[in-house]
């Protein structure tokens, strides 16, 4: 109540001293105004529209310098900065049209101008020439440029050295805490529950969640599904991009539902001319078409566009493939008066995956896994007048609906098998398989979300000391109305209860809609940017706090990012606390179904006898926690004559992260009396139990993983030849994954014990990285040409798993627990009978290498514009010394890029 008291008073103090700033916005080559010119102060999130004749009208917040930007499509953004003792003077600002004709092109990714933000600008985008998000991404600090690869699900997380299998529970943890937000709206994978089974297993392990055949002849090693994971980036075509933000250190407190970064996307909206594309590139085509035209002075803008793309993971085979439309729809408008602005649009796609073994495999295996996907939202931006107490209102709302359905089919020739069909625990008589037959399961998810959020703006002034404050409150929906897991056990390939301590689940159907329930989160949040400015210096802080209450868990996340500028050095800092809430599909597992089979008993033509004994853990797991991160850094800018220099620092900790923890669980298992006559069937009774010990698996809150590091920019934007600019980036990361659940391992064995599980202790990965990147950009505009190489060297790739001895005590018979003193642990006898065993591991990098990539991108006068690019351009193909059967040898590097063409050519009119 205090602060928004302060904010009363300070506000009323300074509500009838605004002062304003006016300018006209022209075109650079015809002198003509430009309308609908979008100018935003973006420190105080003051806007204007620019009317007819080019004109606009900004608060002016303070005595201070101010940058200002300026933004319409098809055009190069400007930012200018607006002198204080120039307040009276109108602001004439020209804007040029954005192609490659320009005095300088920005072809590459550059950090940002307040903290460690990094910015990527259509032109960047353009140059990289991606078919997708991820190929974009794929440009910064610690990240790698990859095989070309559409046929499997594209994750990303950042400040961490990435394993070289997506199935790590850390990394998991961390991809889906990458945050995308798209015009203010947020991305959501919180509802896609595509597994054929319930979470019994590492909960980050595509291969477990059903999909990806590694074991197949065919070689495919590709997965489909990204349940539990971030969101697909090959879902997000690159075209329709205006640009991109991405924030690796510490978020503003407006966003969360995030542990490990933020990428902010800004799509086309406003005018455009036609604009047809076609790429190539391996076994991948794309096609694509987008317009924007102005319906009229009332109605607006209308922008529309379509991408098509079909990608062959090996041309010469047709055996997997992936299938992707998008289409956008975006209808812009502004209020005659310029104070209100809305926008509202309609996003509707396909994902197909498709793959075909019959052609491969004598299992006639085929799997598929389709989405679609239906998005409406609207933004709405609303002005105050001056004589308000706010300035300015932002209201977002977003509403999804997809529909998922995933499928496999294969021929299985196994004899027969007994399956267990029982939805109650007991003893009963299964059923018998076919001796050969095809196995099919599916699972349909229809995953339904929903956001809203609210925020209001005020800036004022107390003293020397300039305040921006946002105010705002978010809320949002998660619920899968699918019918989830499909299929019957008769046509399942069985899976029984362990007898070594696992806990293989049978196969049952379960009801998304039936079982689901709606899931909540809503949030407040406030900040305040402060400035506080001296002759040659400038102090800025932006300091919030955000409280989430995510499914019920309540979370408390302070946050400040700050920077001091004296000329041309700047020392920059910030701290903050970010939270994610789990999937649906990590906390709905859905009943599991434990078989045991306890007699089968055939006698060819006259009775087949299979005894099964079902039970069931209702093992929900809505206990489950959002996972949170502790984030930090500290960095330096320096301006230099001929470029500038960026330093960042930073230490995160991921903490009450998601996995998986096997419970020591005793169960009774039926004794049977069988009772034979002859030819006819058996007949049997249960004449006692037996204990039965298996591990009960449940996900908890006890991942951590810490990443510190360094990275940096060095940018030379004049060089000793004429038209070259070159840059160097770098980032050298240290991570360590520590599980910290209690480790089991059944103890096997005929003879009999007391002990029946092992305790271990648990072990963590260690992962060091450290990379060079460089780029080298040649540029003429006068007739628009850009050609740019980008170097990779991979200085140090280094993966230790640490373990030792890790026998810490035993469980009972009981289930009692017990700790062996540390002195007797190394000479235990339970150490003769355990079975895991971790090694220390070192795998090192052996040698350094390098990667070169070539880009050349050349405009036309009469609309067209041809691309060409080529990874790693000159061939190269590092090797590394393995053992091969016990003998040295050399082969080269499976995770190398091989050499690949692409081209791709656009005309507009």
């Amino acid at each position: 109540m205090r602060f928004l008291y302060i904010i009363l008073l300070l506000g009323i103090n300074t509500l009838y001293a605004q002062k304003h700033i006016t300018g006209q916005v022209l075109d650079k080559d015809t002198k003509k105004p430009l309308q609908s010119v979008f100018v935003l102060n973006p420190e105080t999130n003051d806007w204007a529209i620019t009317d007819d004749n080019g004109s606009f009208e900004l608060r002016m917040p303070a005595s201070k310098d101010i940058s200002i930007s300026f933004k319409l499509l098809g055009k190069q953004e400007m930012t200018v900065t607006y002198k204080k003792e120039n307040l009276n003077t109108k602001l004439t600002v020209y804007l040029q049209n954005r192609d490659l004709r320009l005095d300088e092109v920005v072809v590459t990714a550059r950090k940002g101008k307040k903290f460690s933000e990094i910015t990527i600008g259509k032109e960047v985008i353009e140059q990289v020439q991606a078919f997708s998000l991820n190929e974009v991404l794929e440009q910064l600090p610690g990240q790698a440029v990859t095989n070309f690869n559409l046929n499997e699900f594209k994750p990303i997380a950042f400040r961490t050295v990435k394993p070289s299998l997506v199935a790590n529970a850390a990394f998991g943890n961390k991809s889906f805490g990458t945050a995308i937000v798209v015009d203010g709206i947020p991305i959501s994978n919180n509802e896609n529950m595509q597994s054929y089974s319930g979470n019994y297993g590492v909960p980050f392990s595509p291969n477990q969640l059903g999909f990806g055949d590694p074991s197949s002849s065919s070689g495919f090693n590709g997965y489909f599904s990204n349940a539990n994971f971030g969101a697909d980036l090959r879902e997000i075509p690159a075209d329709n991009i205006e640009k991109i933000e991405v924030v690796q250190g510490v978020p503003s407190a407006k966003y969360g539902d995030l542990t490990s970064g933020l990428i902010k996307i800004e799509q086309k909206a406003g005018k455009s001319p036609y604009r047809v594309y076609t790429s190539l590139r391996d076994g991948t085509t794309e096609y694509g078409f987008s317009k924007g035209f102005k319906a009229s002075d009332k109605i607006g803008f209308i922008n529309l566009s379509v991408n098509y793309l079909k990608s062959n993971a090996e041309p010469r085979v047709s055996y997997t493939e992936y299938e992707r439309i998008t289409t956008n729809l975006m209808w812009s408008w502004a209020s005659k008066n310029k104070n209100i602005r809305n926008s509202f649009s309609v996003d509707y796609g396909f994902n197909n995956d498709n793959v075909n073994y019959e052609e491969e495999d004598t299992d006639d295996k085929i799997v598929k896994n389709k989405k679609k996907d239906l998005s409406v939202s609207n933004r709405f931006k609303w002005k105050f007048k001056d004589t308000s107490f706010f300035d300015n209102l932002d209201v977002n709302f977003n509403f999804r609906y997809s529909d998922q359905y995933t499928y496999e089919s294969k021929f299985v020739n196994i004899g027969g098998s007994i399956v267990g069909t029982s939805t109650e625990e007991g003893v009963y008589t299964g059923t018998y398989t076919l001796p050969s037959y095809t196995s099919v399961k599916a699972v349909e998810g229809i995953p339904v979300s929903s956001f809203l959020s609210a925020d209001l703006y005020k800036s004022f002034n107390t003293g020397d000391w300039s305040h921006s404050v946002l105010m705002g409150t978010s809320f949002r929906t998660s619920d899968n109305k699918g019918r989830g897991r499909l299929g019957s056990p008769e046509t399942m390939i069985s899976t029984f209860a362990s007898t070594n301590g696992g806990s293989g689940q049978g196969f049952r159907p379960y009801n998304y809609g039936e079982n689901i329930r709606a899931e909540y989160q809503y949030s407040l949040y406030a900040e305040d940017n402060i400035t506080r400015n001296w002759e040659n210096s400038i102090l800025y802080i932006n300091s919030g706090l955000r409280y989430d209450n995510q499914y019920g868990f309540s979370t408390l996340a302070p946050r400040i990012n700050s920077y001091f500028q004296y000329d041309n050095f700047k020392i920059r800092g910030g701290f903050g606390i970010t939270s994610k809430a789990p999937s649906l599909n990590q906390i709905y597992t859905g009943p599991r179904y434990y078989d045991a089979v306890l007699g089968d008993y055939r006698y060819p033509g006259y009775y087949n006898l299979g005894i099964v004994q079902t039970y069931i853990d209702y093992s929900d797991n809505k206990g489950l926690k959002p996972t949170k991160s502790m984030r930090s850094e500290l960095g330096f800018d320096y301006k230099l004559p001929f470029g500038n220099l960026n330093f960042t620092g930073f230490y995160n900790k991921m903490y009450d992260g998601i996995t998986n923890e096997g419970i020591p669980t005793t169960r009774a298992m039926a004794n049977l009396d069988i009772q034979f006559n002859g030819t006819q069937t058996p007949t049997y009774q249960v004449t006692g139990y037996t204990p039965f010990y298996y591990l009960q698996n449940r996900l908890v809150n006890k991942m951590e993983s810490k990443d510190k590091g360094v990275e940096f920019f060095m940018s030379f934007e004049k060089t000793p030849f004429k038209n070259v600019t070159f840059d160097i980036q770098g980032s050298y990361t240290e991570t360590v994954n520590t599980d910290n659940r209690d480790f089991y391992e059944k103890i096997a064995g005929t003879t009999p014990r007391t002990e029946k599980f092992a305790i271990l202790a648990p072990y963590s990965e260690n992962y060091k990285s450290f990379r060079l990147g460089s780029n080298i950009n040649y540029h003429l505009p006068k007739i628009g040409l850009v050609i740019a190489v980008r170097s990779e060297h991979f200085i140090i790739e280094n993966n230790t798993y640490k373990s030792g001895n890790r026998l810490l005590g035993y469980i009972d018979e009981n289930l009692n627990r017990f700790i062996i003193p540390e002195a007797e642990r190394d000479t235990h006898p339970l150490l003769g009978v355990l079975v895991q065993n971790y090694p220390e591991r070192d795998r090192s990098l052996q040698k350094v290498y390098h990667n070169f990539h070539l880009r050349v991108s050349k405009d036309f006068k009469n609309g067209f514009r041809f691309s060409f690019y080529a990874n790693n351009f000159l061939d190269l193909k590092q090797t590394e010394d393995v053992i091969d059967n016990g003998i040295p040898t050399k082969r080269t590097k499976s995770d190398m890029v091989q050499l690949s063409f692409g081209t791709k050519i656009e005309y507009q009119f």
